[in-house]
Formats: C-alpha cells, structure tokens, sequence
C-alpha cells in the first residue's frame, strides 16, 4: 500500500483493530516518523492520530466523493466522537488545524454531545498552563481526559475571534453561548 499517494486528501482509514476514521491526512515517510515519533515505518496523521502503516488494513480517497456531508459519510464521525472522550488536549488540536471541515465536524459533534461535555467539565484551564504537572496513570491510554470548561471557552472564543470562515464562527459562538448558559 502505497501511503504517500493521499498525502494532503480526505480519506476514509480502515485499521486492523476495526476502528474507521475520516478525514484530510498528512503523509510522515519513515525517517520522518522515526524522528518524530518513535516509529519506524511510514504514517498517515489525521490531526490528532498518527496511524502507522502496520495498524492500516486500508486506505479509501473521498475526493471524488459529494454527498450531503461533502466529502464524508456523515456530519461528523469516530474521531471527534474519540476527541470528546480523549478531552479538551486534542479538541485543541482538531482546532488548531488549518482544515475548517475538520473544525466544522469537532463543533458538530461537541453539540451533539453537550451534556457529556458538561458533565465531565471541570472548572478553569489545564493545570499545565500555570506550570503545575499532572500526574499520568499507568492505564492513561484507556482512559477519559479531562475537559476543562476554562479551555473550552478559550478555544471556543479563539475560533470566534480569528476564525475566518462564518460558519466556524457562528457554531463556535452557538457553543460558546451553550457553555455560559449552562453554566451560569
């Protein structure tokens, strides 16, 4: 399977654990994912995951797909759903992404699931963003992370302030809102 060919297209990932994601990847040859991450063997990222080419059963282009969701099967799908559980880090990273799509679908999906957002929402930022560590259970990886309301608003309010596309804006406020009502 040749990865490098989808650097940079939206595509739909089957990996061998079953899992299947969509979205706009990015191609990390070996020497690359060696350097950055400890692997080596080629990669597809998909902000936030880096999926190697060991745990990719296979690779589908959507480019020429146009459906009611563009180039995907629906508004929004396993990866943001993972992004939610995951918690506030890599919704971080789903919008400091430059593909508004992607960002569109995280905000769909942080709609959708509110009430679980809010539930596990915890008041203020990351400790980290004042210097104050964490400490890491040796189960990390199974585990929700948490959401911090602080960071929500921050990221919330970012895409409302800088965002250039009104779509992204208007969903950004439209939660942003959601949150201070809920919360108030």
């Amino acid at each position: 399977m040749n990865l490098d060919r989808f650097d940079g297209k939206c595509v739909r990932i089957i990996t061998t654990w079953g899992d299947i994601f969509e979205g706009v990847v990015s191609y990390d040859d070996k020497e690359y994912a060696f350097h950055e991450y400890g692997h080596d063997q080629e990669a597809l990222r998909l902000t936030p995951i880096v999926l190697y080419k060991d745990a990719i059963l296979s690779v589908i282009s959507l480019e020429d797909v146009n459906g009611p969701f563009g180039h995907y099967s629906e508004k929004y799908g396993l990866l943001e759903k993972k992004c939610i559980e995951w918690g506030t880090d890599l919704i971080e990273e789903v919008f400091d992404s430059d593909d508004d799509s992607q960002i569109l679908r995280m905000l769909a999906c942080m709609k959708d699931y509110f009430q679980t957002l809010a539930d596990r929402a915890v008041p203020g930022l990351a400790p980290w963003r004042n210097g104050i560590s964490t400490p890491k259970s040796e189960n990390e990886v199974n585990e929700q992370g948490p959401v911090y309301l602080g960071e929500l608003e921050r990221m919330l309010s970012t895409l409302v302030k800088y965002n250039e596309n009104k779509e992204v804006v208007h969903e950004a406020k439209d939660l942003l809102e959601q949150f201070s009502a809920y919360f108030s």
